[in-house]
């Protein structure tokens, strides 16, 4: 198979809804041997809480060399999976689905990781499993320049999705009494919406 061909994907934490939603549209295989990329959703995420959106970021070991994203470690120094998961129990216990999906999450920020790389495909995969989700993630083989059909570069923390101003709205928890907010991890859609989830990826202009 020339992985060329398919659309490349690095493997974020949590990522964007935009991100599944383009993953689920077009498929593609998802890259471990690009280098690590500072203030990038590879290791942030971002939620909605009481006081507004919040991010999550994994403090990892890294200097000014380039380091491919399979070989990223982590810094295990700061509690940092307890302050998170704290973070992501605050926001969402209150929403429809936390209940029904969290004992899924929840062992992810228990378990100890050394690697930014497994802990992202261990997320992915529970992703998967509540969207539903029987289709095979494809990893490239070794590293494959810039194509036409390449994400790597889209998924900056600072950068906001072109069209995130046309994402159809949904009930997030505190959107009672605050805006909605568009294009946040992919765990405020399952929290929030359920099995519903994945139709929304299915239907969302990307």
């Amino acid at each position: 198979m020339n992985q060329s061909n398919f659309p490349i994907y690095p493997l974020l934490y949590a990522a964007p809804i935009s991100f599944y939603a383009n993953w689920f549209q077009y498929n593609g295989c998802m890259d471990g041997f690009e280098n690590f990329q500072k203030q990038t959703h590879r290791n942030r995420c971002k939620i909605y809480g009481a006081n507004g959106v919040i991010t999550l970021s994994i403090p990892v070991q890294t200097n000014s060399k380039k380091v491919a994203m399979q070989q990223v470690h982590i810094s295990n120094i700061e509690a940092w999976q307890r302050i998170h998961w704290r973070s992501i129990e605050s926001a969402y216990k209150s929403s429809p689905f936390f209940e029904f999906y969290s004992h899924l999450w929840a062992p992810i920020y228990e378990k100890k990781y050394s690697s930014l790389w497994e802990f992202n495909l261990d997320i992915h995969h529970v992703i998967l499993a509540c969207l539903q989700s029987n289709s095979e993630t494809c990893f490239t083989t070794e590293f494959i320049p810039l194509t036409n059909g390449d994400y790597r570069k889209v998924y900056s923390s600072k950068k906001v999705h072109p069209h995130s101003d046309e994402f159809p709205t949904y009930q997030q928890v505190f959107s009672y009494d605050k805006n909605f907010e568009p294009d946040l991890s992919i765990m405020d859609l399952i929290f929030n919406l359920g099995p519903e989830a994945t139709d929304y990826l299915c239907h969302l202009k990307v």
